[in-house]
């Protein structure tokens, strides 16, 4: 879905929960925390809309976004919300998606 569908797709879903993925060819080098440019396993986002988990089965009143990355690779989700001014506020998780 191309980021200028977000609103349609909002609308359309109202308040059902509902998720959208994002997948990237890789993720940008991140010096400061020592990662070089990231592969496209484990680079993508997931905004998981009216719902608190990747498996909609926790709803919300609001929308959660995950940053996928590599376990190993970890801070790099630390990394990206800063490049935008955010913050990461749960706890690693694994997922098996």
């Amino acid at each position: 879905m191309a980021p200028e569908a977000v609103e349609a797709f909002l609308v359309a879903v109202g308040n059902v929960p509902a998720l959208v993925r994002w997948d990237f060819s890789g993720w940008p080098e991140a010096p400061e925390v020592g990662l070089g440019r990231g592969g496209t396993r484990g680079a993508f986002v997931t905004v998981c809309v009216n719902a608190r988990d990747l498996y909609l089965e926790e709803p919300a009143a609001d929308h959660t976004v995950y940053v996928h990355v590599k376990q190993a690779e970890a801070q790099r989700a630390n990394w990206l919300a800063a490049q935008v001014g955010l913050q990461v506020i749960g706890e690693l998780q694994m997922a098996s998606l």
